[in-house]
């Protein structure tokens, strides 16, 4: 059996020295500049009006509020009334204004009404799960017969 230890330290240059960080004293002050610092002319901030339900049907959208503000250059619509949305988080809309005030104030314009439908969120539940059209899963090959050829097959509860 191998002999695993710690390695020694007179052999190694870093490990266990204390190491002084050259970008310390910036960001400890304030002074150093992130991605998020930067406002170049013309950028435009992006942001994603999402579902908060796990299983709902859009019943009214209306964007023109926001469509109407000056700072918005951009609405699109992802998912419009009467689709049923499958996942929490899901996109619905997509906006892109001159500055991010002016994108929460268009987020927030948006109006938008759900229907909320029945989810399920473990097996004893299944009996609400949303019915899944084909293309949104699929099987390839025979399970039954992988499960029947497998060595081992482990069952179990898992939530």
């Amino acid at each position: 059996m191998a002999d695993y230890s710690w390695p020694d330290i007179s052999k190694r240059s870093l490990i266990g020295r204390k190491i002084s960080r050259l970008d310390g004293p910036v960001k400890v002050s304030g002074e150093a500049k992130y991605s998020y610092d930067v406002n170049r002319p013309g950028m435009l901030f992006g942001g994603i009006l999402r579902c908060p339900h796990a299983h709902a049907r859009i019943t009214r959208l209306d964007v023109s509020r926001a469509k109407s503000m000056p700072a918005v250059k951009a609405v699109r619509v992802i998912q419009d009334a009467g689709t049923e949305i499958k996942w929490e988080m899901d996109e619905i809309v997509s906006v892109a204004a001159t500055s991010e005030a002016a994108l929460h104030d268009a987020l927030g314009a948006i109006s938008i009404d759900f229907e909320v439908l029945s989810h399920f969120v473990n097996e004893e539940q299944k009996e609400n799960a949303p019915e899944v059209t084909p293309g949104e899963a699929q099987t390839t090959g025979d399970p039954d017969q992988a499960l029947a050829d497998a060595d081992v097959v482990m069952e179990g509860y898992y939530g």
